[in-house]
């Protein structure tokens, strides 16, 4: 195992401290929600948990140099759509600040749903604000999901600053019980 140092005593050193956290694979997902004047804003995120099964809460987190920051803040609700592993252009268009989002992609707006989900996601959660709270540089939000669904594409991953994929990945439906 490669052991680094890593000044504790600076906990400013927020390279390194990045460095690190990317060390942990995440999911991709584009986070979205219709403004009060009815145009779509979406990001990419990789901040995304599970909070509660019953009732079914998730959370978020947006940073506060966003320029959507307050939207987020005052939306009403959001959708998620977790991104594919062939959809790795999409989590790079969201991530590009000041880009058009939503004209050259697909996406679905049923009228139940707070907000657009991306086509060929593998899950679409569509969340219902229930909380938001500052915390440290990030705007926690949670949302209360009112409506669920899933594929069985495999996932993008976002790790050490670079969307990858899971190898293995097989289809539920596909695998054995041991």
């Amino acid at each position: 195992m490669c052991h680094s140092t890593i000044n504790t005593t600076n906990p400013t050193d927020t390279k390194q401290y990045r460095s690190t956290l990317g060390r942990y694979p995440t999911g991709v997902a584009v986070v979205t929600m219709q403004h009060e004047s009815g145009h779509y804003i979406g990001m990419t995120i990789n901040s995304f948990c599970s909070l509660s099964l019953s009732p079914a809460l998730v959370s978020i987190c947006i940073d506060d140099r966003s320029p959507n920051y307050s939207s987020y803040y005052h939306c009403k609700g959001f959708t998620l759509s977790f991104l594919s592993a062939d959809q790795a252009a999409i989590a790079t268009l969201f991530a590009t600040r000041g880009a058009d989002k939503f004209s050259n992609i697909d996406y679905s707006h049923p009228e139940n749903q707070f907000a657009p989900a991306i086509t060929d996601a593998i899950a679409i959660l569509d969340c219902e604000t229930y909380r938001r709270m500052p915390v440290g540089d990030h705007l926690m939000l949670v949302g209360k999901v009112r409506h669920f669904q899933h594929s069985d594409q495999a996932p993008l991953v976002f790790e050490q600053g670079r969307f990858t994929g899971i190898t293995d990945h097989q289809n539920p439906a596909q695998q054995t019980a041991a």
